[in-house]
């Protein structure tokens, strides 16, 4: 495990530029989870940064951060399988986690000899808690649990699960929670894999819980939090979701500006055509003007519900437009399936869906507003 977060930033990123490249595209077609790479960065210790112990846990996660970015820049997928386990299990966990939970969960998560997922998203609510179906109900023993979950990333291939419900307690009082189930707990059953439009090596898959049990030691923080949890935990994965978004963002622009650089036999290189040239300028400044965004963002409110809501938007907007964009600049050559550009168009529409829609982020930007008086 490499410890000095400069050298490791620089390690990664020539992996990513090298190893990573090259293989995307074929798991991409494959589908299949890219284990080879995922065992290279976390045998490196990248997780670690989530959790590294500082006087701010700010400087660490925000490098954290700057990874997901350049991975995603070659293969947003990783991004995907990356950001989940560590803003979806670990942080939870670390986070709000009892002493004993972390003893049993904490190491395997950052070794990446498990995975977690984070099962809060319903067919009909999405995230949304308040409309939330699923309901835990308090007996003596601990808490019966009754939904089901939907999109649930990395759960094909989880042990853990963090299972966000409605509670009711043997007192009658209501709230929300955040269990921790382990896989093989009786009742709980994962669906079959999705078929993706993109973001194809992410494994995703429905959770359905029957009238599972567990015991009160499962509830995270041995608290009914779940609503400050919740928040907390979308908070830091909508912060790397806009980095992946960023960096699918850049990705797309060296592609397409490869291509468009390309000597030609008979007339000029596209590049050579001023409406290229500044559809491209526009595009670079956006992305650059997004990223001081994120790092803003990161260093003055990362916890600012709003805020966060605000860069995961314009970062989403972002990578959708500047896709669209790369696809027009390049023509025919951008829509067929022989290069990586139609590959970074499919992955760039997840960003607006996972981890709370657009129009989610708008509803929380402008829901202050709403309330003031």
């Amino acid at each position: 495990m490499i410890k000095n977060q400069e050298k490791l930033t620089a390690i990664v990123e020539n992996y990513a530029n090298t190893t990573i490249r090259e293989v995307a595209t074929q798991y991409d077609a494959s589908e299949q989870f890219p284990q080879a790479e995922w065992d290279y960065l976390v045998n490196l210790g990248i997780l670690y940064m989530v959790v590294e112990p500082s006087e701010s846990l700010i400087p660490s996660y925000k490098a954290f951060i700057r990874l997901i970015r350049i991975i995603s820049k070659q293969f947003p997928a990783l991004g995907s399988i990356l950001l989940t386990q560590a803003s979806y299990a670990i942080w939870p966990l670390f986070q709000f986690g009892t002493a004993a939970q972390k003893a049993r969960y904490l190491e395997p998560l950052l070794k990446g000899e498990i995975f977690g997922s984070f099962a809060a998203n319903e067919i009909d609510s999405g995230s949304n808690l308040q409309q939330m179906e699923t309901i835990a109900l308090e007996t003596a023993e601990g808490w019966i649990i009754t939904g089901e979950k939907a999109f649930i990333s990395n759960a094909p291939i989880s042990t853990l699960f963090s299972v966000v419900s409605k509670t009711r307690s043997l007192k009658g009082e209501e709230g929300f929670g955040v269990f921790l189930i382990d896989r093989d707990t009786e009742g709980l059953t994962v669906g079959p894999l999705e078929n993706k439009m993109g973001i194809k090596s992410l494994p995703v898959a429905g959770v359905s819980l029957k009238s599972v049990f567990v015991p009160h030691t499962a509830l995270l923080g041995d608290v009914m939090q779940g609503l400050k949890q919740v928040q907390s935990v979308l908070n830091r994965n909508r912060l790397a979701i806009s980095a992946q978004a960023i960096g699918i963002a850049q990705g797309a622009l060296d592609r397409g500006l490869e291509y468009v650089s390309f000597e030609r036999n008979i007339g000029k290189r596209l590049i050579d055509l001023k409406t290229n040239q500044y559809r491209l300028a526009d595009v670079q400044t956006k992305i650059l003007a997004t990223r001081a965004f994120l790092l803003q963002t990161l260093d003055e409110a990362p916890d600012d519900t709003q805020r966060v809501a605000m860069i995961k938007l314009a970062a989403s907007d972002l990578a959708i437009d500047v896709t669209e964009t790369i696809i027009n600049v390049t023509g025919g050559y951008g829509y067929m399936r022989n290069n990586e550009i139609e590959r970074f168009v499919r992955d760039a529409k997840i960003t607006a869906i996972y981890g709370g829609s657009s129009d989610t982020q708008r509803y929380i930007i402008a829901e202050p507003w709403r309330l003031k008086s």
